[in-house]
């Protein structure tokens, strides 16, 4: 299946990947033995999968799985100064619960494990909670016209104060057990008049030089996508519901030059939809993913020279 991941963060100096989830509960004493006390992992998982709904415990059982990162949850309740860390690493499984002073010491050290750097500010890079049109599609893949995932977001901000962020979240992350692969999808919304759907493109953007360039966003995708032995598809769309959905299928990257290669792919929003329903069911043994829409390849020769090529990118969908 497709889910959200609400946190990803790598640390050079432990050379490990962290995938957090943070999740808000109804009623957090049901993990509880006592009052500071928790329950026993199997209790606790237990107790858990009865408070939570399919699509939720799914995620959780989904991320239980991944055990090449650490993985970090954080349940709390509104209105409650109580909060929940449980960490999955290759040791086992620890808890531990804290006040939310406790946490945010916690949450900050390891957001600066690495030390400073030139990451965004959380609040800079998304300032509302998941976008409505990923929203939607995933309402529509789940069959929830409830699901709303906020990812954390307003919490982690909180948490962060005035720290620059060492993490970001990964828009739909998927593994598919027949092909043994893992997908990162990233959506890209168009903000740009100057430019359709299809001629959108990072390097537009990115790889500029100047102080608003985004580069990093997509070197730290990369870099999951190399650490997974994956793909890392870009999915450009905009608020216009009858513009085509543009799909670049990242091959090669550069962290100094930005992108080399890739596979493009353009459908409308309609069979976009379809084809993302189809992915999350997806049970063939053979990586054929595209097989049914048309292809363009470009190659290291078209992007060395993309400020002179950009104007030809993309005219093979128009």
């Amino acid at each position: 299946m497709l889910y959200t991941i609400d946190r990803v963060q790598y640390s050079k100096k432990n050379d490990l990947y962290y995938f957090y989830e943070f999740m808000e509960l109804e009623n957090i004493d049901l993990l509880f033995k006592n009052e500071n006390e928790l329950l026993q992992p199997d209790d606790l998982w237990q107790s858990l999968s009865n408070s939570l709904s399919k699509t939720e415990n799914s995620k959780i059982n989904f991320l239980k799985r991944i055990d090449t990162v650490i993985r970090l949850f954080i349940f709390y309740q509104k209105d409650r100064n109580k909060y929940i860390k449980i960490e999955l690493n290759s040791n086992g499984i620890s808890g531990e619960v804290w006040s939310y002073v406790e946490l945010r010491s916690w949450f900050k050290c390891l957001n600066n494990i690495d030390g400073q750097s030139n990451s965004k500010g959380l609040g800079s890079v998304r300032s509302t909670h998941l976008d409505s049109y990923v929203n939607s599609l995933l309402q529509s893949i789940y069959e929830d016209s409830q699901f709303d995932d906020d990812n954390g977001l307003e919490l982690t901000k909180s948490l962060l104060g005035s720290d620059p962020t060492k993490g970001f979240d990964l828009d739909l992350f998927q593994f598919i057990s027949s092909t043994n692969e893992y997908i990162i999808y990233e959506f890209l919304k168009r903000e740009s008049n100057f430019v359709n759907n299809i001629q959108a493109h990072p390097m537009r953007y990115s790889w500029t030089k100047k102080s608003n360039d985004n580069k990093q966003k997509f070197i730290s995708l990369w870099r999951t996508k190399k650490f997974f032995n994956g793909k890392l598809l870009l999915i450009s769309y905009s608020d216009d519901s009858n513009e085509r959905i543009s799909i670049i299928e990242v091959l090669d990257l550069d962290v100094e030059q930005g992108i080399l290669a890739e596979r493009k792919y353009s459908m409308s929003r309609n069979v976009f939809l379809g084809w993302l329903k189809d992915m999350n069911q997806y049970a063939a043994t053979q990586k054929k993913y595209f097989i049914d829409f048309k292809c363009k390849k470009y190659d290291e020769d078209f992007f060395k020279n993309f400020d002179d090529n950009k104007k030809y990118y993309g005219s093979e969908f128009l």
